[in-house]
């Protein structure tokens, strides 16, 4: 990413007329994306941290910038997740144990059922077949069964860096970069 230092340096009239046209392509729009995939990199190393390890392609590696909108008095950007990143963030209950997870609902269309995610999770996470088992599909519902009587804990990983602590730290840079914009332009007419 680029430091916000650069970004200024690297204003001059066009870019300061993009920043203030809302250009997803000004030095705002490279700083909010540089600014995302910092993001990102936090959001993975949190996933790292609390040792989540989730099946199909990753719940890490599915993290990804969508988009950057400037405009209406606001900036915006977009990260995309695999659907199950609110069941590891926020925990999920069990018909026994509550951890104070909301209602998630159902997936989306077309993911995999949860002993699907369950048998692809075992071989990703080492696991052996137990003796007591006689295939992975009786260990698959064992696993399923102690899950929704338990429920899982939440591992916080997006609300650990996507709070008001991020937010106040991303200002300052944005606030620069636009009031930058905002002196150039209004020099402009008398150079």
């Amino acid at each position: 990413m680029s430091s916000e230092a650069e970004i200024l340096n690297k204003l001059n009239l066009g870019a300061s007329k993009a920043i203030l046209d809302n250009s997803p392509q000004s030095a705002l729009g490279e700083l909010l994306l540089g600014i995302t995939n910092d993001i990102i990199v936090q959001l993975q190393d949190k996933l790292k941290e609390y040792n989540v390890n989730t099946s199909s392609m990753g719940l890490s590696q599915s993290l990804a910038p969508t988009e950057v909108n400037i405009g209406n008095g606001s900036v915006s950007v977009g990260i995309s997740a695999e659907f199950y990143w609110q069941y590891v963030n926020y925990g999920v209950n069990g018909t026994e144990t509550s951890h104070g997870a909301p209602d998630h609902g159902a997936p989306p269309p077309g993911e995999l059922s949860f002993q699907e995610s369950i048998l692809r999770w075992i071989p990703q996470r080492g696991l052996q077949l137990p003796e007591q088992f006689a295939d992975f599909e009786s260990f698959s519902w064992a696993i399923m069964s102690n899950i929704k009587k338990n429920g899982k804990a939440p591992r916080p990983f997006f609300t650990d860096v996507v709070n008001e602590s991020l937010i106040n730290k991303i200002q300052e840079p944005i606030e620069k970069v636009i009031g930058r914009a905002l002196k150039i332009r209004i020099i402009e007419p008398w150079q």
